[in-house]
């Protein structure tokens, strides 16, 4: 697989282990979201670093994120992960 531009592209799984790893939680709200058509649990990754979070509710495990938004996730929860070659 080539690498796009900007650096490589990481993985929500990848990334939800890397963050956990380094001290982040994963954590699952109580109630469901619902549409006409499913309902779905939310998860979500914490950090008490900064007392922020990053909502995963429209995220698959194996969805890529651009190197912008992990920076943006880096920014939130107060951890530099480390990029590698993605995935």
């Amino acid at each position: 697989m080539a690498q796009r531009v900007g650096g490589p592209w990481l993985s929500v799984g990848k990334l939800i282990e890397l963050f956990t790893a380094m001290g982040c939680s994963l954590g699952e709200l109580p109630g469901e979201l619902q549409d006409s058509n499913a309902s779905w649990r939310v998860r979500y990754l914490y950090s008490p670093e900064t007392d922020d979070f990053i909502a995963l509710s429209n995220l698959d495990d194996d969805d890529l994120l651009p190197p912008s938004e992990v920076e943006n996730w880096e920014r939130r929860l107060g951890i530099i992960v480390p990029k590698g070659t993605g995935h």
